[in-house]
C-alpha cells in the first residue's frame, strides 16, 4: 500500500460510470490507492439528490470510494436500491455499505453497491455481533441478492473508543481500553491470525487516541487496511491520523450542512 501521507489528488477527470466491480477489486482499490480521507454519508439523513451531488464532487476529488453508512435504518432495501443506483449512475466511486446486522437476517445488502463492510465486533459482549452475524449473512445470502449482484465482503474487525451508549445499547459494545496494551494487542494478534481486510477504528464523541492507531499500524499486516474514523471535522484531524499510520479517515457530520462544499474542500486540501 502507499504510505505517504499525502492527501490524494486527482490528476485525471472522473471516468465514466462502471459496472459493478469484479470480486476483489474493491479491496485492491484500497490498497493501491493514496491514502486520505473518505466521506461517510447517512443515506437514512441525507436526501437523495444532496448524495449525488456530493458523490460527483468526491469523484472529480478522486476519492478511493464512498461509505453509505447508519446505525439505524428502515426498510432498507426498498429505501437503499434506489439511493446506490442514483450515486453509481453520476458516480465512478465504488460504493460500499457498512450498517450493523440484524438477528434473523445479518448484514443488510443494496443491490447495485460494490462492497460492504462487514465488522467483527471484537469488544461485543453479545456473540452474534463477534462472529455469528458473518454466519447468518453466508447463509442468507443466496436467497436474498442474485450472484451478478452479490457485493464484496469485506472482513474487518470494528472496535470502539470512548464513552458510546448508543453502539454500546445496540450492539453489546464496550469501549476499548487506552491505559494498556494487553487488550489491544489480543485484537491485534486475532486481526493477523484470521487475515482480516481491514480495522476499523471509531470514536462516536471523541478522537482515537494517535498512539493506538500507531500502534495497529506497526502491528498489523501491511495489507491490512487501517481506517479510522469519528468526530472527524478539520483537515487537521485527518492529517494527525495520516502521520499516525491510518490508510483512511472517514468523515461524515462536517458534510451535513449547506455549505458542505467549502467543508469538503478544507478537508481535502494538500498540507501546507
Amino acid at each position: 500500500m502507499n504510505t505517504s501521507p499525502q492527501l490524494f489528488q486527482r490528476t485525471h477527470a472522473p471516468a465514466a460510470p462502471p459496472p459493478l466491480l469484479g470480486p476483489g477489486a474493491v479491496l485492491e482499490r484500497l490498497r493501491g490507492h493514496e491514502r486520505g480521507p473518505v466521506h461517510i454519508i447517512d443515506p437514512f439523513k441525507v436526501p437523495q439528490a444532496e448524495a449525488v451531488e456530493k458523490a460527483k464532487t468526491l469523484d472529480g476529488l478522486g476519492c478511493p470510494a464512498l461509505i453509505l453508512a447508519s446505525t439505524d435504518y428502515e426498510s432498507f432495501e426498498s429505501h437503499m436500491e434506489p439511493y446506490v443506483a442514483a450515486i453509481k449512475a453520476v458516480s465512478s466511486l465504488p460504493v460500499l455499505l457498512h450498517f450493523p446486522p440484524r438477528k434473523g437476517s445479518g448484514f443488510p445488502l443494496a443491490r447495485g453497491a460494490d462492497a460492504v463492510i462487514l465488522p467483527a465486533l471484537l469488544g461485543s459482549r453479545d456473540d452474534y455481533y463477534v462472529w455469528k452475524s458473518y454466519l447468518e449473512t453466508l447463509v442468507n445470502l443466496p436467497g436474498r441478492i442474485d450472484r451478478d449482484g452479490w457485493p464484496e465482503l469485506l472482513l474487518t474487525v470494528a472496535l470502539t473508543f470512548g464513552v458510546d451508549h448508543k453502539t454500546g445499547d445496540l450492539l453489546g459494545t464496550v469501549p476499548v481500553a487506552t491505559t494498556s496494551t494487553e487488550q489491544i494487542d489480543r485484537y491485534i494478534a486475532v486481526t493477523r491470525s484470521f487475515g482480516f481486510h481491514m480495522v476499523y477504528l471509531y470514536s462516536r464523541y471523541a478522537q482515537v487516541p494517535a498512539d493506538v492507531v500507531r500502534h495497529f499500524r506497526q502491528r498489523i499486516h501491511p495489507d491490512q487496511i487501517l481506517f479510522v474514523s469519528g468526530n472527524v471535522r478539520r483537515r487537521e484531524h485527518v492529517t494527525a491520523y495520516l502521520e499516525a499510520g491510518a490508510d483512511y479517515v472517514g468523515f461524515a457530520g462536517a458534510l451535513e450542512h449547506t455549505d458542505w462544499r467549502s467543508a469538503l474542500s478544507e478537508i481535502t486540501a494538500d498540507r501546507p
